[in-house]
């Protein structure tokens, strides 16, 4: 949970450094970088958030009337509204967790809910990780994206969104699986030394590039 924490730290770091999202494409609960307690819309129908948004009021201001809670470590959530349908997903945010095995059914829940004109909320503990896998894969099947263009769709909507590598992973699959194709792939990162999801190579150079530019003016002063 740590490092969990400690990633989506250093992904609004970097946000706040580069400035990346447009005034007009944010969410208007959104202030410069999305904070990680807010709803985030990532269509008319389709929410994401963090644990701490989903309350009473929050879901009859958004009309809710599914919640899918993507957390294992999470409780039951409790609703003061009984007509809100809910499902629970016991997935752990580690890179070696299953999430593939769930990524058709959970699409399909998300899909079958709008269908019938309802809105649906996905969250996990912030709203980076898990219920961000889960977003990306229903738009992958159900709009037609590609897995960049999803990622890039629901990063818009959501500035610090950052699926596991291992999730990436079998996103990467998912998208093989659904399009025979691939549009994201997994590269070597010289600075963290590891494999990453090629999308997030250009994050690490600028937290490299953000970090040596902190260090300098630290020692001119």
């Amino acid at each position: 949970m740590e490092e969990f924490c400690e990633d989506a730290a250093v992904v609004q770091e970097i946000l706040e450094e580069s400035d990346v999202l447009e005034d007009n494409e944010r969410h208007s609960y959104v202030s410069k970088s999305t904070p990680i307690w807010c709803i985030s819309t990532i269509t008319k129908r389709l929410l994401l958030s963090s644990a701490t948004a989903v309350t009473s009021e929050n879901l009859e201001a958004f009309g809710v009337t599914c919640v899918i809670n993507a957390a294992a470590e999470l409780p039951q959530t409790p609703f003061d509204d009984s007509s809100i349908s809910y499902f629970k997903i016991p997935l752990l945010d580690h890179e070696s967790s299953n999430i593939f095995s769930y990524l058709d059914s959970t699409s399909y829940i998300i899909h079958k809910n709008i269908a019938a004109g309802g809105r649906v909320l996905v969250h996990c503990v912030a709203g980076v990780s898990r219920s961000v896998t889960f977003c990306i894969a229903y738009l992958m099947k159900y709009h037609r994206m590609t897995l960049l263009e999803a990622y890039n769709h629901v990063k818009l909507k959501r500035s610090m969104i950052r699926p596991n590598c291992g999730f990436f992973r079998q996103l990467i699959e998912y998208e093989q699986r659904l399009y025979e194709t691939n549009t994201v792939t997994m590269i070597y990162n010289e600075t963290v030394k590891m494999e990453i999801p090629d999308v997030y190579d250009c994050d690490y150079r600028n937290i490299l590039s953000f970090r040596r530019k902190r260090r300098d003016l630290v020692r001119r002063h």
